[in-house]
């Protein structure tokens, strides 16, 4: 009777806790959770860092999905944008990046990209390498 019950619970707590299951397995993963508008960084199932983050807002949503941090650039300028400056910029995919900015509301307000305080675009530019996996939900 104990196994079915473990079996019962663990189907329930991933039902629960998905980003948690999400984060067990090993290297380098980022969850990014749109819902809470909060990044989280991984290495072996280990946390080593959180951040508020600001997502896109309203018709400019940041997209929700498996992705994996392309090319990186310490200081990047946008093509759509007029040329604003992203410091710490880490694409992962199209023209979409996770980047520095002076204004991290704790809402979605982005064209889309993920949003991330200047210190924590800093330190998360240093920690992530190209092909990091990159999950998006919320």
């Amino acid at each position: 009777m104990e196994k079915p019950i473990k079996f019962i619970l663990s189907v329930l707590c991933s039902m629960a806790f998905p980003l948690a299951a999400q984060a067990v397995s090993g290297g380098k993963q980022v969850i990014i959770d749109k819902g809470s508008q909060t990044l989280r960084a991984y290495d072996n199932g280990k946390l080593v860092m959180q951040s508020r983050i600001s997502t896109g807002k309203e018709g400019k949503a940041t997209p929700s999905g498996h992705f994996r941090a392309g090319e990186k650039s310490r200081m990047h300028y946008s093509k759509l944008y007029h040329n604003a400056p992203m410091p710490y910029s880490v694409n992962f995919g199209g023209n979409y990046f996770i980047h520095g900015f002076s204004s991290v509301p704790h809402h979605p307000a982005s064209h889309g990209c993920v949003r991330l305080p200047i210190g924590a675009a800093s330190k998360f530019y240093q920690w992530v390498a190209p092909g990091t996996p990159i999950t998006i939900t919320g």
